[in-house]
């Protein structure tokens, strides 16, 4: 019998995502690079987004606004 394991993700992007990345427009660049930036502070525990200055509700806030 064989196994299959799906669990697996590979870093690899996609011809699909190639091809979007290659026609992309700077207004989906930005909205790329705003959502990584969201998820990736939306995945900090409250402490670690404390320290950076910034409360959880405030997190939109904080990317939409430009600052660093």
């Amino acid at each position: 019998m064989a196994y299959f394991d799906n669990s697996f993700v590979s870093s690899r992007a996609t011809l699909r995502q190639r091809l979007a990345r290659a026609f992309e427009t700077p207004f989906d660049r930005r909205y790329r690079q705003r959502t990584a930036r969201i998820d990736a502070l939306r995945a900090l525990s409250d402490a670690e987004l404390a320290q950076r200055g910034i409360a959880r509700e405030d997190i939109l806030f904080h990317v939409f606004s430009g600052k660093p």
